[in-house]
C-alpha cells in the first residue's frame, strides 16, 4: 500500500523548492545590489519627475519617509534596488435581485487581500544603465483567475537604445489598453472594466518610441508564452500590440492637456480555444459576462482612448472592439467601454507621464491629503446572434481620499445590470478599499 505521507512530503518539498527558486533573483539583487521613492507599481522614467512622491510633505496620517525608508534601498557598483509594497484591502457587499440570483447565483459579501505585492527595482550599472522590475504577489490586480495564488506577476528588463527609444522585455505588460499600461490601483475607479479585452501580463519584447519632445509615443510588442506552455517555442501561440498615443493640447506645463491612443491586439487562439469572461467591478465575485469556450483561430482588437484634464477635473473614456475569428460560427464582434469623469475637491491634478503616455497618481498638497469624486458608466457586450455571454452595464459612483503620498482609502457604490437568457439581473455592491503603495 503506498505511503500517501511520504508522498505529500515529497510534493511539499517540491513546493518549496519552487517557490525557493523564484525568490532567490529578488533576494540577490537586493541584498547584493534611486533617488526617487515610487508610489507606483511599474517603472517610472527618471526623467518624469513630476509623477514621484514628495517624501518631505506632513500629514496628518503618519507615513513613510525617506530617512524612515532608507533600509528598503541599496547600492553598489553593480546594482542599484528598492523594495517596494502593494498591500490592497477591499471589503465588498453585494445586494441581488431575484433574476440576478437566478442568473449567477448568490453573491458573497466579505473582506478580500486584493493584493499583496512585493517588487524589487533599479539599475544595472551598465555605461548605459539598464532598468529593472520584479514582483511577487499573492492574488493581485494583475494575475489571471486560473493563476496560482502566489506567483510572480513581473521580471522586466528595460534596455536604453537611444534618448528616445528603449527595449523592454521579459514578463511583462502589452501595450494595450489604457486601464492595463499603467498603474491599476491609481486609477479614480477601483476595477478596470475591459478585461475581456487584455492580458494583464505576457513574455515578450516591446519597442518603444518617442517623438516632438515626447508628445507622440510609439510602442508595440511581440508576446510567446514559450516557458509556460508544453509546445515548441515556433508553435507556440502569437500575440502582437501596438499602441500610438498623442498630446494634442499640453498647456501650463501639463495642468491643462488631451491625451488620445488607438490600440492594437493580435492573439492566435490558445489549442483553437477563445474565451471572454469578465466579473461584476468586484474581485470575489462569479464570472458576470462570459462567451465559453468558442472554437476560433485568432482574435483581433481595436482600442481608443482619451483623456482629458483640466487642472483638477478630467474626463477618460476607452472603447474596444473585438473580431473573434470561429470556425463554425463565423466572426463574432464583442464590444466595451466606459467613461470616467473625476473631480478633485482639495484641486490637485494627477500628473501625466509623458514615457507611459499614462497619468499618474495623485499626490496631495494639504496636511488633510486630498479628496476625489468620480463616476463611471461602462459596459461589457458579450452577446451576439449566436453566442450568449451577456450584456453587464455599470454606473459607478465613488469618492477617494488620497491621505498621504502612499496611502489611499475609497468608497464605491456600484449598479450591474446584467443582460442575460431573456432577463435582466441587477446587483447593488459597495465597496471599500484601502491600499499602501511604495
Amino acid at each position: 500500500m503506498p505511503n500517501f505521507r511520504y508522498i505529500d512530503n515529497l510534493k511539499l518539498e517540491a513546493m518549496q523548492k519552487k517557490y525557493i527558486l523564484k525568490i532567490t533573483p529578488l533576494l540577490f539583487l537586493f541584498f547584493f545590489s534611486s533617488k526617487s521613492f515610487s508610489q507606483h507599481t511599474d517603472l517610472v522614467d527618471d526623467s518624469q519627475t513630476q509623477v514621484l512622491a514628495d517624501s518631505t510633505k506632513n500629514y496628518i496620517i503618519p507615513d513613510a519617509t525617506s530617512k524612515g525608508m532608507k533600509w528598503s534601498r541599496t547600492h553598489n557598483k553593480w546594482f542599484t534596488a528598492k523594495l517596494g509594497f502593494a498591500p490592497i484591502l477591499d471589503y465588498n457587499a453585494n445586494f441581488q435581485n431575484q433574476d440576478s440570483k437566478n442568473q449567477i447565483g448568490k453573491q458573497e459579501s466579505r473582506f478580500d487581500i486584493r493584493s499583496a505585492r512585493v517588487m524589487v527595482s533599479g539599475k544595472i550599472n551598465f555605461k548605459n544603465p539598464w532598468k529593472y522590475l520584479i514582483s511577487v504577489e499573492y492574488k493581485g490586480l494583475d494575475r489571471a483567475d486560473d493563476a496560482s495564488n502566489f506567483g510572480i506577476t513581473d521580471f522586466k528588463i528595460v534596455i536604453p537604445l537611444s534618448e528616445n527609444s528603449q527595449l523592454d522585455f521579459g514578463k511583462v505588460k502589452e501595450t494595450f489598453v489604457y486601464e492595463m499600461v499603467g498603474d491599476a490601483a491609481n486609477l479614480p475607479q477601483f476595477e478596470r472594466l475591459l478585461n475581456p479585452f487584455f492580458n494583464s501580463r505576457n513574455i515578450g519584447v516591446i519597442y518603444r518610441h518617442y517623438l516632438l519632445n515626447n508628445r507622440i509615443s510609439l510602442s508595440g510588442g511581440i508576446f510567446k508564452n514559450w516557458p509556460a506552455s508544453d509546445k515548441s517555442f515556433s508553435n507556440t501561440d502569437n500575440t502582437f500590440t501596438a499602441r500610438i498615443t498623442g498630446l494634442p493640447k499640453w498647456q501650463n506645463d501639463g495642468k491643462e492637456f488631451m491625451h488620445v491612443g488607438i490600440g492594437l491586439r493580435y492573439v492566435d487562439a490558445k489549442n483553437d480555444i477563445i474565451r471572454l469572461k469578465n466579473k461584476n467591478e468586484s474581485n470575489i465575485t462569479t464570472t458576470y459576462v462570459d462567451t465559453g469556450n468558442m472554437d476560433a483561430s485568432h482574435q483581433f482588437n481595436l482600442s481608443m482612448e482619451q483623456l482629458w484634464s483640466l487642472d483638477n477635473f478630467s474626463v477618460l473614456m476607452e472603447y474596444v472592439h473585438n473580431w473573434t475569428a470561429t470556425n463554425d460560427l463565423g466572426t463574432q464582434q464583442f464590444s466595451g467601454y466606459y467613461v470616467t469623469g473625476s473631480y478633485v475637491l482639495s484641486g490637485e491634478q494627477r500628473p501625466y507621464d509623458q514615457k507611459a503616455a499614462y497619468a499618474r497618481r495623485i499626490k496631495p498638497t494639504g496636511k488633510y491629503g486630498a479628496w476625489e469624486i468620480f463616476a463611471r458608466v461602462g459596459a461589457n457586450d458579450l452577446e451576439t446572434k449566436e453566442i450568449h455571454g451577456g450584456i453587464n452595464n455599470r454606473y459607478d459612483l465613488g469618492l477617494n481620499w488620497w491621505a498621504t503620498q502612499y496611502w489611499k482609502a475609497g468608497l464605491v457604490y456600484g449598479i450591474g445590470n446584467l443582460e442575460k437568457d431573456g432577463i435582466t439581473g441587477v446587483t447593488n455592491n459597495l465597496q471599500f478599499r484601502i491600499q499602501w503603495i511604495y
